[in-house]
């Protein structure tokens, strides 16, 4: 019983000692300028597109995938 409070005690300093440490960082860090979005000079794709595009970048990785298996196979 006495070990597992101590062991919450150590981990109740710790997220303490995180906690300051963090908040401490963030009142140093600068907020992020985010782009204007009138200003990108990309058209934003519609839902059909972008599904699309999905699509296309999960095939490549799966092609990538298989490929890689190739390989690997092939070194053996």
């Amino acid at each position: 019983m006495v070990a597992r409070r101590r062991s919450l005690l150590k981990l109740a300093i710790a997220g303490a000692c995180v906690g300051a440490l963090v908040s401490a960082c963030s009142e140093t860090l600068p907020l992020a300028n985010l782009p204007d979005i009138a200003k990108l000079p990309e058209k934003v794709l519609s839902k059909d597109e972008q599904q699309k595009t999905m699509n296309q970048m999960i095939e490549k990785g799966q092609t990538a995938q298989a490929d890689a298996l190739k390989e690997i196979e092939k070194a053996k």
